[in-house]
């Protein structure tokens, strides 16, 4: 079950008002009503996670570079797969063959690149994949992101827990007008969000030992009218 760590109030509400992104037609019969937007942020483990690796040859002949580094590439694929990466979990990210080095000046030669995404559910063996792809050749690994494949999954909680902070703002702010707070009209569902990238690293070797998932925080939100009532005569 997701861990729920907090519940926001988002000051977006005002009594007889409405904003472009909150639903127009529900109006209340008198015409007297308060739009009110809550929000709940669900925090839940990453089950999904990707990372780049790469082997950059350099060579005065374009050709020696271009196999030199093929061979460096497909010992690296082969140390991933023994780990247990499966085919379709590898793509090609980027293949450059240049005679500049990255800052633009000229290189001493050719330089060949090719970068290689994993990306996989088992987030847990992410610092053994990194090792054994630098031990057998990589000479670059970044990009490394942990995430959530499908936040929907916490989406029932997370609506509730939104739309329980938009009544309760519903209500402070009929207590401060002096006004009763009536049904709701109208409850729309806003986007999610969240960080899909929630764990961005640059690697270098050694540091593969220190590697830490975390959680990943995906807000759920509502946009809702509740009707005001008519306030008691004194």
């Amino acid at each position: 079950m997701p861990h729920v760590t907090s519940v926001s109030l988002l000051i977006l509400a005002g009594v007889l008002s409405a904003t472009p992104s909150q639903a127009q037609d529900c109006p209340s019969p008198t015409g007297r009503h308060v739009r009110v937007v809550g929000s709940a942020t669900v925090r839940m483990p990453p089950d999904r996670v990707s990372f780049s690796v790469g082997v950059e040859t350099l060579h005065t002949n374009v050709s020696e570079a271009f196999r030199g580094n093929g061979r460096k590439v497909e010992a690296v694929l082969a140390a991933l797969k023994a780990k247990g990466v499966q085919a379709k979990e590898l793509q090609t990210s980027d293949l450059e063959i240049s005679s500049r080095n990255p800052d633009g000046s000229p290189a001493r030669g050719y330089r060949v690149t090719n970068r290689v995404t994993v990306t996989r559910e088992n987030a847990a063996a992410v610092g053994e994949l990194l090792e054994a792809a630098i031990a057998a050749g990589a000479n670059e690994a970044n990009r490394l992101s942990f995430y959530v494949a499908d936040p929907g999954t916490a989406q029932k909680r997370g609506l509730e827990l939104a739309y329980a902070s938009a009544h309760a703002k519903a209500e402070t702010l009929a207590a401060l007008a002096k006004q009763p707070l009536g049904d709701a009209l109208c409850v729309v569902e806003a986007p999610a969000f969240g960080n899909p990238m929630s764990n961005v690293a640059q690697l270098s070797r050694g540091g593969a030992d220190t590697i830490e998932p975390g959680t990943e925080a995906i807000t759920f939100a509502v946009n809702a009218v509740f009707a005001l009532g008519t306030p008691a005569t004194r």
